[in-house]
């Protein structure tokens, strides 16, 4: 999967603008444009250089997981990416059953819908301030029912690990913050969440469904931004992880996700125009 060697400056240059160009044109890659990066800093390199040629602002940011069988490997368990202005959908409450939000992914490539906690930052967070082995909740200003949507112009992104899913934006493209959930942390593990792709259960699973709770998800995303010397702002999403799984579709596919007692998100899927 990976190469004998770290990439070079160069080659992770190339990497990066090769993805972002294929993103800009909505073109689909049939495999990854090159070698994947070896390690998760090199990942997070090339993630770096694709943000300084993205022209939108950031509104949160995703937590994903690195497959149990490499995590020795990468000396890690999550990993991160940017949520971007465009494609973040902020509705506040529940759908009724005749609403959808139109979601954008890219046809013929990766597509999937995870269902997820979102956490809104009640604070500016600066890189080092904040001691994630210690209390965390009065960080934290709202949680929401909410949906992660994964594209990405390479066809089985995935397959090639979480480098290479860290490299294309961590792999999402889009964030839908549904409901609010009152007093959230007494009774997250008590929500039974769904999803449903066109009309057909998927799964369910309890809403803290994530590695050690979506709170541990909370603190990772703390400490990485810091190892990146990135601050959080005030009203951050964070995206805690799939509760369910991630659930592969494609374009022009609809969706349900339903969080018990809090309501649903439905979606469209439509392309991504050039």
């Amino acid at each position: 999967m990976f190469p004998d060697k770290p990439l070079t400056e160069d080659a992770l240059k190339t990497l990066s603008t090769t993805l972002v160009n294929a993103r800009k044109q909505a073109s689909v890659l049939k495999t990854f444009p090159g070698d994947v990066p070896t390690t998760l800093d090199a990942a997070y390199r090339v993630q770096d250089m694709s943000l300084t040629q993205w022209s939108d602002e950031i509104t949160g940011w995703k937590v994903g997981m690195v497959v149990p069988e490499l995590r020795e490997q990468m000396g890690g368990e999550r990993l991160m990416g940017p949520v971007f202005k465009k494609v973040t959908h902020f509705i506040g409450r529940p759908h009724n059953d005749d609403e959808f939000v139109e979601l954008e992914v890219y046809a013929g490539g990766m597509v999937a819908v995870e269902a997820e906690l979102v956490f809104e930052l009640g604070k500016e967070i600066t890189p080092g301030s904040i001691d994630t082995k210690g209390p965390l909740k009065h960080l934290i200003n709202a949680v929401y029912a909410g949906v992660e949507i994964a594209s990405s112009p390479v066809i089985d992104l995935n397959s090639y690990g979480p480098t290479a899913i860290i490299s294309d934006f961590g792999v999402n493209q889009g964030m839908v913050v549904g409901a609010p959930i009152e007093q959230w942390d007494s009774v997250i593990e008590n929500i039974q969440t769904s999803v449903f792709i066109n009309n057909e259960y998927i799964n369910s699973a309890p809403s803290n469904n994530v590695l050690r709770g979506p709170m541990a998800a909370v603190a990772y995303l703390i400490d990485q931004a810091a190892a990146r010397n990135i601050t959080l702002p005030k009203g951050c999403m964070i995206c805690s992880g799939a509760i369910t799984g991630v659930h592969d579709t494609v374009a022009g596919a609809s969706a349900t996700v339903s969080f018990e007692g809090i309501g649903n998100i439905n979606m469209k899927l439509i392309p991504v125009t050039p």
